[in-house]
């Protein structure tokens, strides 16, 4: 490799040339963060699961969903007010004044998160287990909201490496820390301790490269911009909420009926299922900055959200298809034969990637036009439809009801989402759909002749699948080859 083509490569990934180079440039350091920094939490959520067993394991996701459910209060929806409003800020004392207000006003919310945590799991958690680590992980979460506002910083000034690589070195600090708290003592409660002290040492770290923001600040009271910004968030918090619940209500209902052991085992399809959602997650983060700079341009507006969609086609569908024909070997291969009947909720529950990702595109255009309160009432409805049907049928059906309810929501999700976002800019939900979906499907033969070799049909479904894209001509693939191996290497929008 020439210094010409690693200039080129160097320029793409770590310099803001054009719009939709921006995108692919964030998209890609924040899903490499992400996605490295998955794998490393996922292998410690397997080691978890093998070395604690599906009761005990059970009992330390229980506490970990209970908590992560209160994580939208701390939080607030401010983080991603925090990237609105900084990114269409230039003057530096401005910008330290919403990070001094957003800051404050998130140290509160934590304060009350803490004691509220405390005080409903001790009401709504029977698990003796559960109830003993969740000060713990409630503390953990607190440290984990922070460090998430240097990431919205980063976001906003269009320097999407820095999350990519704290969030990296966060996820190996745990992973460190949690294989050691398994291997010397093999309990949820060490485990919880060890996430708690790397969590710490992660937010420290995170926080470098904004320390200037810390080195200025000052702890004022300032109730009329607190009012601003809350009249913005609360909309992204609620939804935030109802979210959250969408996402661990199956497993506190599931608690309640069923043995640890059951919530062990159903979890170890879901924490795959949040794996793969990083790629998506990763996207649409990278694109509110972008909708917050052309707010007043329909065009760029559209053809943003169509260039979203159309990445999200790309790297989730492959993983759809690829995931539902494995989904036995996924759960054997990753968790063990204790966990193997998860594999039947797998392939419920991995097909709604697909109307996660695409709706994550939406509500992030949402709140950039400050439109995000109008999906509120729907996903309310959502929530209760959820709740109801996970009472009805987990008690007759245990973990399969769960999933069933799930992938039921995320596709209404996405039908609202879509009804709500195309009020406001016509854009083509299909765009980009076709050649993935074609190269998806020759890539299923591929995986279905070789499938009783894993390792070597993963390899040739990955490599078929590429092959059919630049087969195909498709369009971000041929402009990244040409941008690293053509003479001018411009790309363009």
């Amino acid at each position: 490799m020439n210094s010409v083509t690693i200039n080129k490569i160097i320029n793409l990934f770590l310099k803001n040339l054009t719009a939709q180079q921006i995108i692919l440039r964030n998209s890609f350091w924040i899903v490499l963060g992400k996605f490295i920094g998955g794998i490393l939490r996922a292998l410690l959520v397997i080691f978890a699961a093998r070395l604690l067993g599906a009761s005990e394991y059970g009992s330390f996701s229980l506490a970990m969903n209970f908590v992560l459910i209160f994580s939208f209060l701390p939080e607030l929806g401010l983080t991603a007010i925090l990237t609105r409003e900084i990114s269409k800020e230039k003057e530096e004392e401005r910008k330290q004044k919403i990070f001094n207000d957003i800051f404050i006003l998130s140290i509160i919310l934590s304060f009350l998160s803490y004691c509220l945590i405390l005080i409903l799991g001790n009401i709504f958690i029977k698990d003796f287990i559960t109830k003993a680590i969740l000060p713990i992980l409630a503390l953990m979460l607190i440290f984990d909201i922070f460090r998430e506002f240097a990431y919205a910083i980063y976001r906003a000034e269009l320097k999407s490496e820095l999350q990519g690589i704290f969030h990296l070195l966060t996820n190996l600090i745990l992973f460190i820390g949690g294989l050691i708290s398994l291997y010397y003592f093999r309990n949820a409660n060490n485990l919880a301790l060890a996430y708690l002290f790397t969590i710490f040492l992660g937010f420290i770290l995170s926080n470098l490269f904004i320390f200037k923001y810390f080195q200025k600040f000052k702890f004022t009271f300032n109730y009329k911009n607190w009012l601003y910004y809350f009249n913005s968030s609360w909309p992204i918090a609620l939804a935030n909420a109802l979210y959250l619940f969408l996402l661990f209500i199956d497993t506190l209902i599931l608690g309640w009926y069923f043995s640890s052991k059951v919530v062990g085992i159903y979890t170890s399809s879901v924490k795959i299922n949040e794996f793969l959602i990083i790629f998506p997650t990763g996207i649409s983060l990278a694109l509110l900055p972008m909708f917050s700079k052309n707010l007043f341009n329909k065009e760029k507006l559209k053809n943003d959200i169509e260039f979203g969609i159309k990445i999200s086609y790309l790297l989730i569908l492959p993983l759809i298809f690829g995931g539902f024909i494995f989904s036995h070997n996924l759960i054997h291969i990753i968790f063990g034969s204790e966990y193997l009947t998860a594999h039947y909720a797998l392939k419920i529950l991995i097909p709604s990637l697909i109307a996660s990702s695409i709706f994550m595109i939406f509500s992030q255009f949402l709140i950039a036009i400050n439109k995000r309160i109008e999906l509120l009432f729907y996903e309310f409805a959502i929530l209760l439809i959820n709740v109801l049907g996970n009472l009805i049928l987990i008690p007759h059906f245990d973990f399969m009801g769960a999933a069933y309810m799930t992938t039921v929501s995320n596709f209404l999700a996405f039908l609202l989402g879509y009804f709500i976002t195309s009020k406001y800019v016509y854009f083509n939900v299909w765009y980009g759909l076709d050649k993935p979906l074609i190269s998806s499907t020759l890539m299923v033969l591929i995986l279905l002749i070789f499938r009783e070799n894993f390792f070597l049909s993963i390899s040739l479904g990955i490599i078929s699948y590429l092959i059919l894209l630049i087969l195909l001509k498709e369009e971000i693939i041929i402009k990244l080859l040409k941008k690293l191996f053509s003479s001018d290497g411009q790309f363009n929008n």
